[in-house]
């Protein structure tokens, strides 16, 4: 079989990858079209491979989601357990005072673990560990919680693709040393290098600590968002451990070095053979890494043996294994632009440049905008200048200013001198006009481009102009259909222990939102490392308006000062143009909020109580009063044939002043006062306003055991049906015209 043929019969194993992950009538069509191609080629022993290695991946698949699911914890349910977990030095990531690793029982299951510090000195300790250790772990054990709003990124089906589906919550834990015997010997010592490097990169100034810990350690240092910023931006973060990229050119050197050392080949190249899976380690085990370890490691092993293995014969092999490993490999944004450009630079190495660049980019596009929801026109432009520097400028100074460290102290300061000018240049181009907030597309049409991209590329170059233009067309029509779309939406966003609504109309003429959820920050001790500040807003609003190609909002409303309401404001204000925002007279007047105001100069506030026009109706407060829950706004609107009622978090003494002032007043969907506390949702209130369904927004497990069982029972006693953030995540009526349909992120009401 030659390599073509093997790349050929893997492509229906990656069609059942995606059938098993939920895609089951995409898969099965793309499963159809390559074994229909394989049928083409007319050749047994092919259709023979095909055959075996589809029983053989679907057998693999099969049994390893029926032993993660036997293994699954309930997501709503905190079982009480005490565990021994082997953990080795390299997995603790630290957050300020708290911590996370990854660890494994006695029995081989692993789980994710998150803690807290108690002292400096527990830092120390914990920054120390060059060698596994058993942790005696005491806490409370869950299943891990899929993405709960809509386009999140969905950490527990990442961790999933990795074996893990469990997570512990620490309340007490001890570690000491764990022997390191047999087979674990070699993996531990390669841990333990890992660890020593990630601590060392970690003092270094600057860019040069970003540039550091993500190209050698593969590690993500705190500050990487900003300081890579303008990479994100123009695409160019696949030259980090996505690609692989730097795996290559450092393998490229190493064997360099050991040509001119004169060494025998037979010698070295054995022994780099060896030394791949503990490099894979060294580096961080991502996609990027495994993949081009793997690729040099055929490479190697074939020239060793006398069968040479060709570039795609080494990506297939790679590309098999990939998905062994994590049959989730073609859902991740990491694995797509590494195994994809991989692919297209063996595939595209005849083109001439400008063909092959372009390529390049439209092969990429795909991914990037279901990834990341925007492309910047710079991106072609960005690529050609800046990938050709990767190897000559940017690598060298990281390896420059990582080898110098303390010893020459100057040295390492140019350097990371240097990376920082480099990324002000790029975040200064990625600044200019001609950054297109796309939007997500639909994943059908993204596979659809992508395939169609190679089919053009089949083409000869005469023919395949026209053929441009039609997928250049079909690009625009997506952008339209999502900027422009035919349908609107009320959405609740799941923000944990805290408010975030938006409110969306057809064609995206009107984009509100009240309230956007709080700030994720928690008082840190002194001796704790300082950590940038971070908003969940960007994980759940931010991330969702962007996915529909928003980058304008209207109307910001504030219900009310408190933090879970009004924390992640910042967020939205640095990722949107706000028209306006809108809070009570009453916080208009607060000093913490003026103050607030007067970071964003240009920032238009309007104050609101009852008998203020805006775009939502105000049904309190009725005068000027402090904006805690008893000043909270009440609003109003109807959207898709029903009538919407927000209470903020309005206590019962409001609502009582709403039935005085509105007695007739009704609604459809009653959005609970105060996440559904007791204080909140009076009897007479609910009997008055008459809902046919309510909505509460509350945290899982919070503290305050929101929403109260007596609250719960007066819904019961009203016959009210009602849905949860806590069990169902993000919840949305999406309508067209006068109509509309329910939807739920999550379905967690059957989990005890």
């Amino acid at each position: 079989m030659t390599a073509t043929h093997w790349f050929l019969a893997s492509l229906p194993v990656a069609a059942l990858s995606v059938m098993l992950g939920g895609h089951w009538l995409g898969g099965g069509i793309l499963l159809l079209l390559s074994v229909g191609r394989v049928l083409t080629l007319r050749s047994l022993p092919t259709l023979l491979v095909t055959g075996g290695l589809l029983l053989g991946f679907a057998g693999w698949f099969g049994w390893r989601q029926t032993q993660l699911a036997q293994r699954r914890l309930a997501v709503t349910a905190l079982q009480p357990v005490t565990l021994q977990l082997r953990v080795q030095p390299d997995s603790p990531v630290i957050h300020g005072s708290g911590y996370t690793l990854v660890g494994q029982r006695p029995n081989g299951e692993r789980l994710t673990v998150h803690g807290t510090l108690h002292s400096a000195n527990e830092l120390t300790q914990l920054r120390q560990l060059r060698r596994p250790t058993w942790w005696t772990v005491t806490g409370q054990a869950s299943g891990l919680l899929p993405a709960p709003n809509f386009n999140q990124f969905d950490a527990a089906r990442y961790w999933g693709n990795r074996g893990i589906v469990n997570t512990v919550k620490v309340t007490s834990a001890t570690w000491r040393p764990a022997a390191s015997r047999g087979l674990t010997w070699w993996a531990d010592t390669w841990h333990g290098w890992r660890s020593s490097l990630i601590r060392y990169c970690e003092q270094l100034p600057g860019a040069l600590r970003v540039y550091a810990l993500g190209l050698f350690p593969g590690s993500r240092a705190s500050e990487a968002p900003q300081e890579l910023a303008g990479m994100q931006r123009l695409g160019l973060i696949h030259l980090f451990a996505i690609s692989g990229l730097h795996v290559a050119l450092v393998l490229t050197v190493a064997e360099w070095g050991l040509i001119q050392a004169r060494l025998p080949r037979e010698w070295w190249e054995w022994g780099l053979l060896a030394g791949l899976p503990g490099y894979a380690i060294l580096a961080g085990g991502g996609s990027g890494v495994l993949r081009a370890c793997w690729m040099r490691g055929l490479q190697l092993g074939g020239r060793r043996l006398n069968r040479p293995v060709s570039p795609l014969g080494a990506w297939t092999g790679a590309f098999l294994v990939g998905l062994a490993q994590n049959p989730g490999l073609v859902f991740e944004l990491g694995s797509q632009l590494s195994y994809g450009l991989s692919l297209a630079l063996i595939l595209l190495k005849e083109e001439t440049p400008r063909w092959r660049e372009l390529g390049l980019t439209l092969l990429g596009l795909p991914s990037l905008l279901s990834g990341v929801f925007q492309w910047h026109s710079l991106t072609i432009l960005a690529n050609w200048v800046v990938v050709p520097l990767f190897p000559v400028l940017l690598l060298p100074l990281t390896v420059l200013g990582t080898l110098t460290g303390s010893r020459w102290p100057a040295i390492t300061s140019g350097c990371a001198a240097g990376l920082a000018g480099i990324d002000d240049l790029l975040r200064r181009v990625a600044a200019l006009p001609g950054n297109v907030a796309f939007g997500k597309p639909y994943w059908g049409i993204a596979v659809a481009w992508y395939l169609g991209t190679w089919w053009i590329w089949s083409r000869p170059p005469q023919q395949r102009r026209r053929w441009l233009v039609g997928l250049l067309v079909s690009y625009g029509l997506v952008f339209v259909g999502i900027h422009y779309p035919l349908h609107g939406e009320v959405a609740y966003f799941d923000v944990g222990q805290g408010d975030s609504i938006l409110i969306r109309t057809p064609g995206n003429r009107r984009v509100t939102l009240i309230d956007v959820g709080r700030r994720l920050a928690f008082p840190q001790p002194a001796w704790a490392p300082v950590q940038p500040v971070t908003y969940g807003a960007e994980h759940t609003s931010v991330t969702y308006l962007k996915s529909r190609g928003i980058t304008h909002i209207n109307d910001i409303y504030l219900t009310h000062h408190d933090a879970d309401h009004i924390g992640d404001l910042p967020a939205l204000l640095a990722a949107f143009r706000v028209d306006c925002v809108w809070v009570s007279t009453g916080m208009a007047r607060e000093a913490a909020w003026q103050r607030t105001v007067a970071r964003y100069p240009g920032l238009r506030v309007h104050s609101l109580q009852v008998g203020v026009p805006a775009s939502l109706m105000v049904h309190h407060p009725f005068a000027v009063m402090p904006a805690d829950n008893a000043g909270s706004l009440a609003l109003q609107g109807d959207f898709g044939g029903l009538n919407f009622l927000f209470m903020g978090d309005l206590d019962q003494a409001g609502e009582q002043k709403i039935l005085a002032a509105q007695p007739h007043l009704r609604t459809d969907v009653l959005k609970l006062g105060h996440h559904g506390s007791k204080t909140a949702t009076a009897a007479n209130f609910v009997a008055q306003v008459r809902p046919r369904l309510a909505i509460i927004s509350a945290g899982r497990h919070n503290r305050y055991g929101h929403p109260s069982p007596e609250t719960l029972r007066t819904l019961q006693a009203a016959n009210l049906p009602w849905v949860s953030t806590q069990q169902r995540g993000m919840i949305r009526y999406v309508y067209r015209g006068q109509h509309g349909t329910w939807q739920t992120k999550l379905n967690l009401k059957g989990e005890s």
